[in-house]
């Protein structure tokens, strides 16, 4: 079954055992990072010898699941606060993108942005004393991060790279405003037509 995590929207093949989730599901899978919320794409699929590696669907999520996932969520809120206050104390030169907890918040990602190789170990040790889990610093880029936050192309539609995984557009330098996506790239309906 495919899925795609809620965390960085990432889609991952999962085996699914004994759960059989339908398409839109909310699901908890096991990652390398412990249990994460997802959501089914597709129906469960047979899944060859050679691929029983994948990582598994441990359950769909009951309600008592989802009250904890927005639960989450607003923690999530106040800690991209808590983050950003200390990125601008330390005077970091990074952009906060993102923070995510996993489901059981042993674990939070903070997801940034920056032009060059950031030192943030002083940044790690004073984040880590205030949320008190394990931080794990996440550079993406401008495409990346727009796929992590999500949101509507000038078009009304879901960001391409939101829907594909990944953008088709190409660097736009002095390309015009309109001609460009939030990524700073072409936009990736003008790829698809060339």
């Amino acid at each position: 079954m495919r899925a795609m995590l809620l965390r960085d929207r990432s889609v991952s093949l999962y085996l699914c055992g004994e759960v059989s989730p339908s398409p839109l599901d909310h699901v908890l899978v096991k990652t390398e990072h412990g249990k994460e919320a997802a959501v089914c794409l597709s129906s469960p699929v047979s899944v060859s010898d050679s691929r029983k590696n994948i990582p598994k669907l441990l359950k769909k999520m009951t309600e008592e699941d989802i009250k904890k996932l927005k639960k989450i969520a607003v923690d999530e809120k106040s800690a991209f606060k808590i983050v950003s206050e200390l990125v601008a104390s330390h005077g970091t030169p990074l952009k906060l993108a993102k923070v995510c907890y996993t489901f059981e918040k042993r674990r939070v990602f903070v997801y940034y942005t920056a032009n060059s190789r950031v030192d943030f170990r002083a940044l790690i040790k004073d984040i880590n004393a205030r949320l008190h889990t394990h931080v794990q610093m996440v550079q993406v880029s401008t495409i990346e991060c727009a796929r992590i936050i999500g949101g509507l192309g000038v078009c009304g539609r879901p960001f391409c790279c939101t829907l594909f995984g990944k953008s088709r557009g190409k660097a736009s330098r002095g390309a015009p405003q309109k001609a460009s996506g939030p990524c700073g790239k072409t936009l990736c309906c003008h790829q698809i037509k060339e």
